[in-house]
């Protein structure tokens, strides 16, 4: 039985997701900022029998635990849910369609405070910056972040990206970082599912005529750096072909997850 999350089934949705790679350092987090917001774009969190845990948001799912393929498969699909990222068997309907690699870095400090706001926030072994004229911002405006990531995916999904890391920021949640080259906004990383013990990096970008120059694993490495400095266990998905860049900086692998997609749709895609 599929059921929607409220305060007395709560424990069994945590248990679900507990030790978990990924699925232990997102869901939690969006559970505590969105679970008792209802309407719009916002998640929605369910529990499934026997133990599994669901989060659906808009035509994307996060799925995890032991759960029933046809109910859940039937479920998602009433849901409108595309794309399914799950790290057991793909629900009836759905077919694997991209293996993701569960990399993390081990905390090294005692503190769990959020990185605070300035420029003095490289750590001391932190290399030079690879360009001339860049410099850290630790606060980027989330109006500016969410035009750098999301304009070309449209507004509407501009504007839930930026409703959604506004809520984040404020209920510090999330801590986003970006490197400017003489003012101008040219890659950012950042933690979008953000608590005291973990930090779940997401959303790393650089624009694209200044790809492979270094910007992106120095700002990567400086932010990474800074949040496992204040104790966290700081964790990201990626593609295999990314694993020896993130090793590089000292991730090291933990688990894999699959993408999945409705089965027509990765048909069509395969052909």
């Amino acid at each position: 039985m599929i059921r929607r999350v409220e305060e007395a089934n709560r424990a069994p949705f945590l248990a679900a997701v507990r030790g978990r790679p990924h699925f232990g350092d997102v869901m939690p987090v969006e559970l505590a900022v969105f679970g008792t917001m209802h309407g719009g774009p916002v998640p929605r969190f369910f529990t499934a029998a026997p133990g599994a845990a669901l989060c659906v948001r808009g035509r994307s799912a996060l799925m995890c635990g032991t759960y029933d393929r046809e109910e859940t498969g039937g479920f998602l699909g009433l849901c409108g849910v595309d794309r399914v990222l799950t790290d057991g068997v793909p629900p009836a309907g759905y077919a694997r369609r991209r293996h993701l690699y569960c990399m993390a870095l081990a905390g090294t400090g005692k503190g769990k405070e959020l990185p605070p706001t300035g420029t003095d926030l490289l750590p001391r072994e932190a290399p030079a910056p690879p360009l001339a004229g860049l410099a850290l911002d630790s606060a980027p405006p989330p109006g500016e972040t969410a035009d750098f990531l999301m304009s070309a995916q449209g507004a509407e999904i501009r504007d839930n990206f930026y409703s959604e890391l506004c809520t984040k920021l404020a209920r510090g949640a999330a801590c986003v970082w970006a490197a400017r080259q003489n003012g101008r906004m040219i890659a950012t990383a950042g933690a979008y599912a953000l608590a005291p013990e973990t930090a779940y990096l997401a959303f790393v970008e650089t624009a694209e005529p200044l790809r492979g120059r270094g910007v992106g694993s120095w700002l990567v490495g400086a932010l990474a750096a800074r949040l496992a400095g204040e104790g966290r266990r700081v964790s990201l998905l990626c593609e295999k072909g990314r694993i020896a860049f993130y090793g590089r900086l000292g991730f090291k692998q933990e688990g894999t997850l699959w993408q999945c997609t409705r089965e027509a749709e990765a048909g069509e895609a395969e052909g």
